[in-house]
């Protein structure tokens, strides 16, 4: 059983945790389907923990928390996004961002297709962000092993301005907003 252990479930675990230490990248995506049983799910964006760690310095942690509750009879479902620190947000089908003040709600159905986008980041100067993390949320149906249409709700890093430093790395495992050096020249 130790052997078993040692060879197969520890790297799985141990390169899982790892993941964990690598700051988030343009395209990097990830899912959530709400539990039929408890009709509530949550997503959560940080620093270094919450589903989606982007490994930032000028992220907070619980920057913004998605709280998505299902209707009791069909895939309806409402989504309240809650913010902890300066972010941009921009509604589906608009074009602009804007300063989100306070908490934003809106229904799955607006996200089919056209994405709500958030820009996340430390300061707001000017009413313009210098440095973001830009953070779409799409919805899409898909059939489960019993047949069963249900919802799907996709996260996915789009654009990160400038960049993330990956090679300079502060003593608590996080970095900073930059372009990296190229070693080329």
């Amino acid at each position: 059983m130790a052997v078993l252990y040692q060879q197969f479930i520890h790297p799985i675990l141990s390169r899982k945790e790892s993941d964990r230490y690598i700051p988030v990248q343009t395209g990097d995506h990830y899912d959530l389907v709400v539990d039929e049983l408890t009709r509530y799910g949550q997503f959560t964006v940080g620093c270094k923990t919450g589903n989606i760690a982007t490994r930032c310095n000028a992220i907070t942690e619980d920057h913004l928390i998605f709280q998505i509750k299902k209707a009791k009879d069909s895939e309806d479902y409402s989504i309240t996004v809650l913010k902890n620190a300066p972010t941009f947000y921009k509604p589906p089908r608009m074009e602009i961002y804007s300063k989100m003040e306070a908490k934003e709600t809106f229904d799955s159905y607006e996200i089919i297709g056209h994405p709500a986008e958030f820009r996340i980041s430390d300061k707001i100067a000017k009413e313009r962000m210098v440095n973001f993390i830009e953070v779409s949320l799409t919805s899409s149906f898909y059939f489960n092993k019993l047949g069963k249409e249900r919802m799907k709700f996709t996260f996915t890093i789009g654009k990160i301005q400038p960049g993330i430093n990956r090679k300079v790395k502060f003593r608590d495992d996080t970095y900073a907003f930059g372009k990296e050096e190229d070693d080329s020249e």
